[in-house]
């Protein structure tokens, strides 16, 4: 019988316990470590699963989903919204503060690769903030080419959807705390992360908020510190950007939704070939509005995508996603 601790992701432990519900025979590639990969078994089939990825997922549309400028040209050929970028090298950087000085701030800028919101700089309004974030991006000896985009205003939500079928959308919100007008704010921090959804890593369905030089910059912007006591009710966001990697929330508004958000899901999915699902970055000012009459953009497509944020979302309804997943599959 499998068991939770002995997986690294949540979201795979989720996946694989699925299947053994259905009968199947669930082995580790490396049975004695925490790894994710698996091997299931289910009648006369055999399937792989690697983190989420599924056998069905082709290495050319995993290649397209890591690289965000494949990802975008694809996507636009096929009618989907994505925001106004450009890409560069570290030998073009005089270029790059070129273009952004044409498209105009705010912008975003972030590696070419790269997963979980690592690298990424968003609310950038002026040049040299653009400098210091290309700087800190290229100090990776991995990364040499980076993106430039025009940032997008509006909410941000992770869709999660198979060729056909809309699984779940969660509205995802920077990491934040509530004063009650008695803790400071680092109490209140540490007061949120004895959640018991709150892990370290992917071990569960939220992260710990970590206190960091991002966070100490964020409340230096809003004039705060630390040591600062909320008002009662009070919300202070933490940082900008809303991945649940760096101690953002997840509330489900799957239900909220327009019901043609269903098919922009699955017009989504159709636009990288041979790929089975995924979950897709969107934003837009209205969820409840009809995206073909509004402005929204697809930011970017997570082919292993954080399932756990369905089943256990930190406020709304559960989710049963993996249950799609294996049907998908089996």
């Amino acid at each position: 019988m499998i068991r939770k601790k002995d997986f690294s992701f949540f979201s795979t432990y989720l996946l694989a316990r699925e299947a053994e519900k259905r009968g199947a025979t669930i082995e580790k590639f490396y049975p004695k470590t925490k790894q994710s990969f698996l091997i299931i078994k289910y009648k006369n089939k055999i399937e792989t699963i690697m983190g989420q990825r599924i056998s069905t997922l082709s290495y050319n549309a995993s290649f397209i989903c890591s690289n965000k400028v494949f990802c975008k040209i694809l996507l636009k050929r096929n009618g989907i919204k994505t925001s106004e970028g450009k890409y560069f090298s570290k030998t073009k950087i005089p270029d790059s503060l070129a273009y952004i000085q044409k498209i105009g701030f705010p912008i975003v800028i972030k590696p070419l690769y790269g997963t979980w919101g690592d690298g990424v700089y968003t609310g950038i309004a002026d040049i040299a903030a653009a400098k210091r974030a290309i700087k800190k991006i290229l100090a990776s000896g991995e990364r040499k080419r980076f993106l430039v985009e025009k940032q997008f205003v509006g909410e941000e939500y992770r869709i999660l959807a198979t060729k056909n079928k809309l699984l779940g959308i969660i509205n995802r919100i920077p990491a934040n705390v509530i004063g009650d007008g008695k803790n400071n704010i680092k109490n209140l921090i540490s007061k949120k992360n004895d959640d018991k959804r709150r892990g370290e890593g992917h071990s569960e369905s939220l992260v710990k908020i970590k206190i960091d030089s991002e966070i100490i910059e964020t409340l230096k912007k809003k004039h705060l510190t630390l040591a600062s006591v909320p008002k009662k009710g009070e919300q202070v966001f933490l940082r900008i950007k809303s991945n649940l990697s760096a101690g953002g929330d997840s509330i489900d508004v799957t239900d909220k939704a327009h019901p043609n958000i269903k098919k922009l899901a699955t017009k989504v999915i159709l636009s990288i070939p041979n790929l089975p699902y995924a979950g897709f970055d969107f934003m837009t000012k209205d969820i409840t509005k009809d995206p073909f009459k509004t402005d929204y953009i697809v930011i970017e497509i997570n082919e292993s995508p954080m399932l756990s944020m369905h089943h256990f979302p930190f406020r709304g309804k559960r989710r049963n996603v993996a249950k799609d997943i294996i049907d998908l599959i089996f």
